[in-house]
């Protein structure tokens, strides 16, 4: 009897199951533990492996933000949601490629100071065409929010430095700095690893600006884009289902938090995201649909103010006359009554 690829691959899944649950029950979570990279877990809904391939695209993956991330991976250096440092040396290889591979919400970027790593940025967790590269010395590496990096082959001196930041820098490139620039930017490193670990009053203020001599340092340097082209079309494909939900719920819900949630992004991302796509806000898309509605419903229909203001959501009759006269200059009654 012939068996598919796809039945045969369900097989080897579904053993690899059983096989650490005989060994849970039998042996108790130490040998599982030694075992369980390479078992399906099916808590997580994913298979974790090593050596990572071009298929991490299949894998089902949470999306973390930046708290979240820290946590999971028990990170001292971090700043609530915006900002971590973390010494890559004192991480063992295994924990530094796990790390990598997880989806996040915010910018990664990994400072290379000795040694070498091979290294493939995979959009969305999905293959690309992007061949596979080697991360050397004196190299900036800059990892988009939502993409993951594929590492492997670590060499046995390999020290980084890297930054995890709430702020948009630059799309998958990798720069080359000169001994200077490469002191200059692992000074930036440590001032902001510096400004995480200590409490200071203006804490997001002095990080954006140690981000910003950051991208002032690297404008002008020589780069490589590890990325494709797929990153804009994943864009489009993101804001047209915005519009969709907006079109569906704009009458209820006005909140940026509300869509960020349901396309599992952060609301700074779906901000960016709009405005680079569209050329307006997600806050302009949400007032020019309501301003549209209550000019269709007041010409359209019968229903009073109160009834539109109801039906639209907004607190009371007075903050949608006020929402609408901003807008066109007169009351809604007055257009109404217009010819």
């Amino acid at each position: 009897m012939l068996i598919s690829v796809d039945n045969y691959l369900n097989f080897l899944i579904f053993s690899r199951y059983l096989v650490g649950k005989l060994l849970l029950i039998t042996f108790g979570y130490q040998v599982l533990y030694i075992f369980y990279p390479f078992f399906y877990c099916p808590f997580q809904n994913k298979i974790v492996n090593l050596c990572p391939t071009k298929n991490m695209g299949l894998m089902k993956q949470q999306v973390y933000n930046l708290k979240e991330f820290a946590a999971r991976h028990h990170l001292e250096s971090i700043f609530g949601a915006y900002a971590a440092h973390i010494h890559i040396d004192d991480l063992c290889e295994k924990d530094f490629i796990e790390m990598a591979l997880e989806r996040t919400l915010f910018t990664k970027l990994v400072l290379v100071t000795k040694g070498n790593i091979k290294m493939q940025v995979l959009q969305q967790g999905a293959e690309t065409d992007v061949p596979e590269r080697m991360l050397i010395p004196s190299e900036l590496l800059v990892i988009s929010p939502m993409h993951v990096v594929a590492f492997s082959n670590m060499s046995a001196d390999f020290e980084a430095e890297a930054i995890l930041v709430d702020e948009e820098i630059s799309a998958d490139v990798v720069y080359q700095l000169s001994a200077d620039k490469q002191k200059a930017a692992l000074d930036i490193f440590h001032m902001i690893r510096d400004i995480v670990r200590h409490q200071h009053i203006y804490k997001v203020e002095m990080i954006q600006s140690m981000v910003n001599v950051l991208k002032l340092l690297v404008s002008e340097l020589p780069y490589e884009n590890v990325s494709v082209t797929r990153d804009l079309r994943h864009k489009k494909e993101v804001y047209e289902i915005f519009l969709h939900l907006l079109y569906r719920h704009f009458r209820t819900e006005r909140q940026i938090r509300f869509y960020a949630d349901k396309l599992n992004v952060s609301s700074p991302y779906l901000s960016r995201m709009i405005k680079e796509i569209s050329g307006t806000t997600v806050n302009d898309h949400i007032t020019s649909l309501l301003y549209k509605e209550i000019c269709n419903l007041l010409k359209q229909s019968d229903m009073t103010m109160g009834e539109i203001a109801d039906y639209l959501h907004f607190s009371d009759q007075s903050a949608m006359t006020n929402f609408f006269k901003l807008r066109s200059g007169m009351s809604p009654l007055a257009y109404r009554n217009q010819e």
